[in-house]
């Protein structure tokens, strides 16, 4: 018995034996044959594609407004590429930033990651912060589009961006490194009016501008005025009971964070005396192409139509030239000179409604009225008082505003002369008084203008529609001004000489004509 187990055990090590000669042999004899097994491992993980983080590629463009030759209605944008500054200069900025662009205090700036990359091909989302707590508009999940604050120094603000692939974050931060813009103003409020006794607020920061923590103002006072602060760059005061016009100016220094004065300006406050009694003034804009009797006329012909529809032909809007004598106070120190420079100096030619507004100051007058030809075939009003002002231009909300479309036989009689009647009514624009005075009640009633509707370019109909509404207008004024047909004949005749020949020069068109 004991000698047929070891038969047995024998015979079971024999196979054993075997079997693992076999297996040897197997792994001995592969094409790719291996020593060991962690050989194997390693081909199994070179064989493996190795997963990688996403690639952040963030572009800066400037937003800009497109100009347009042809009034759509609504502005239109365009993007202009920024180029990213050198290795060099950002190395010397000390910040640990991927890339940084130049821009300036006030630009729209744009930031897209569309081009950013995963080498798996894993689907990538986008996650935008801001470092400074700039508010920014998402305008896609790779897209984002914020406004520069204004600054008085060169500033750096920081954006991130984390990019996130499933498995890893890529974070990418991108610098703007802001500088001072050539139009860029701390001063907010400017020049102002106001009555005595009411409260006045000035400002040291531009509306919608973010406040600078790193910047220090300091406000000096004239005597006698007490602000609500000193150091805040808005502040309040309230204005004393006047008797005459005083000019209040007030000095505001700008200070860096080493305590270095960056900058520096003033601010004006005209004070009235209290009243409810209102000096109207009418001012031309744009009319350097016009001859002084045009103006003369025309502001005549305003005075007369506002002070009827408005005023019931009370004469609150007059002729008003003489200067108003006023008082200037200045912070102590001061050493006034005998001239103010910051007193209101009156431009026969203005060009804006801030320009308007400083003639009326000047003057003495509360409420103006502004006319315009902005084109040939358009008048243009505006109404506002001086007391609703903000660096001379009117507050938005307050301001009224009218278009008068001129029609073609308005438009001739402009270019040629205007015709008084004996109560200075110019004769010639009794064409358009209707259309002004509709357009005053309509601004005091809340209205707005509204465009005629076009008309389809190559439209038979409506190209018919304007030529005889241009040649019935005509006819009908001519009928009315026979002396203006006569001199329209005049004119007609000497330029066919002087262009198909004749024996005399019959002149050439005035140099101020207004439509050319």
């Amino acid at each position: 018995m004991l000698k047929k187990n070891k038969i047995d055990f024998g015979y079971c090590m024999v196979r054993l034996l075997t079997v693992f000669l076999f297996i040897t042999s197997l792994y001995a004899n592969a094409n790719n044959e291996l020593s060991s097994f962690a050989e194997q491992d390693t081909v199994r993980l070179n064989q493996t594609v190795v997963s990688t983080p996403p690639v952040a590629v963030v572009e800066g463009f400037k937003i800009v407004l497109r100009e347009q030759r042809i009034s759509r209605g609504k502005n239109q944008f365009s993007k202009m590429r920024l180029d990213p500054i050198d290795a060099a200069s950002k190395e010397k900025m000390n910040q640990k930033v991927d890339i940084v662009f130049d821009v300036l205090g006030g630009d729209t700036i744009s930031l897209d990651a569309r081009k950013s990359y995963d080498d798996n091909q894993d689907k990538i989302s986008y996650k935008w912060e801001s470092m400074n707590n700039l508010d920014f508009k998402g305008a896609s999940d790779t897209e984002i589009g914020f406004r520069i604050p204004e600054v008085m120094i060169e500033q750096i603000f920081l954006f991130k961006v984390t990019l996130n692939d499933g498995r890893y974050n890529t974070v990418h931060l991108v610098g703007m490194r802001a500088k001072q813009g050539k139009m860029t103003s701390f001063k907010g409020a400017g020049d102002q009016v106001a009555q005595g006794g009411e409260k006045v607020q000035i400002s040291a920061v531009a509306p919608g501008a973010v406040v600078n923590q790193d910047l220090a103002y300091l406000w000096r006072s004239p005597d006698g005025i007490a602000l609500s602060s000193a150091t805040d760059p808005v502040t309040t005061f309230k204005l004393p009971t006047l008797d005459t016009d005083t000019h209040y100016v007030f000095f505001l220094s700008v200070s860096g964070p080493d305590g270095e004065v960056v900058d520096r300006d003033t601010v004006r406050v005209t004070g009235r005396p209290k009243t409810d009694n209102q000096i109207g003034f009418v001012q031309g804009l744009n009319v350097a192409g016009m001859s002084s009797t045009k103006v003369g006329q025309f502001n005549d012909f305003l005075r007369s139509t506002v002070n009827s529809v408005l005023y019931n032909g009370v004469d609150i809007f007059m002729p008003l030239e003489s200067p108003v004598s006023s008082t200037f106070l200045y912070p102590g120190g001061y050493d006034a000179p005998e001239v103010s420079p910051f007193q209101p100096v009156f431009k026969a030619n203005c060009s804006s409604l801030a320009d308007a507004t400083e003639n009326a100051l000047s003057v003495g007058a509360t409420d103006v009225v502004t006319w315009d030809f902005e084109k040939n075939n358009v008048l243009k009003l505006n109404y506002y008082s001086v007391f609703e002002t903000s660096g001379g231009d009117p507050v938005a909300e307050t301001l009224k505003s009218g278009m008068i479309p001129l029609k073609m036989a308005d438009q001739i009689n402009l270019s040629t002369t205007i015709v008084l009647d004996e109560q200075g009514t110019p004769t010639g624009m009794i064409d358009i008084k209707p259309a002004v005075e509709k357009a005053l009640k309509d601004m005091f009633a809340g209205k707005k203008y509204n465009k005629r509707p076009k008309k389809k370019r190559g439209s038979a109909q409506g190209i018919k529609g304007m030529i005889q509404d241009s040649f019935y207008d005509t006819v009908e004024f001519y009928k009315e001004h026979p002396e203006i047909l006569a001199a329209t004949a005049v004119v007609i005749g000497g330029l066919t000489i002087a262009i198909f020949g004749g024996d005399e020069d019959l002149g050439t068109p005035p140099t101020n004509f207004p439509f050319e």
